[in-house]
C-alpha cells in the first residue's frame, strides 16, 4: 500500500479515532476512542466516555505534514491506517493522552506496539 501526504485542510476529524479524507473514512490503527454513538460494550476496557474531548484532542494534534499509511481494511470497508502528523503517530498520541485505548487484537503486524514505546511494557 502507498503512503499519501495530505494537508490538514484536506481532512476532517470524525471522532478521536477516525478521519475523513475526500469522503473516505480513515480509522487510526489499533485504537478505540469514544465515538459519537459510543459503541463501547459492558465489561470491556474502554476509553473515558467523552467523545467531544477525544475528537478535539485529535483535531489539535493534526498539523502539517500529515502522512497516511494504509495498513488494511476493516469489516466495514474503512481504511485502517497509521496517521502521522508533524512526525508524530496519532494513534500513539491519542493513547498517551488517555483519549483512546490500545487494542492489541486490532494491531495488524504489531506495528503500533513497535512504534509506541510506552506500549512495550504491556
Amino acid at each position: 500500500m502507498i503512503a499519501a501526504l495530505f494537508f490538514a485542510s484536506a481532512l476532517t476529524v470524525v471522532d478521536g479515532g477516525t478521519l475523513r479524507v475526500n469522503g473516505e473514512p480513515i480509522r487510526l490503527l489499533a485504537i478505540e476512542a469514544p465515538d459519537i454513538i459510543n459503541r463501547c460494550r459492558k465489561r470491556k476496557a474502554c476509553p473515558q466516555d467523552n467523545s467531544r474531548q477525544s475528537r478535539e484532542s485529535l483535531k489539535r494534534a493534526l498539523r502539517d505534514p500529515i502522512t497516511i499509511v494504509p495498513v488494511a481494511r476493516d469489516a466495514y470497508g474503512r481504511t485502517i491506517a497509521i496517521v502521522y502528523a508533524g512526525g508524530l503517530n496519532m494513534s500513539c498520541e491519542q493513547v498517551r493522552k488517555g483519549m483512546a485505548v490500545y487494542r492489541s487484537s486490532w494491531d495488524v503486524g504489531r506495528r503500533l506496539a513497535r512504534e509506541c514505546r510506552f506500549l512495550k511494557r504491556h
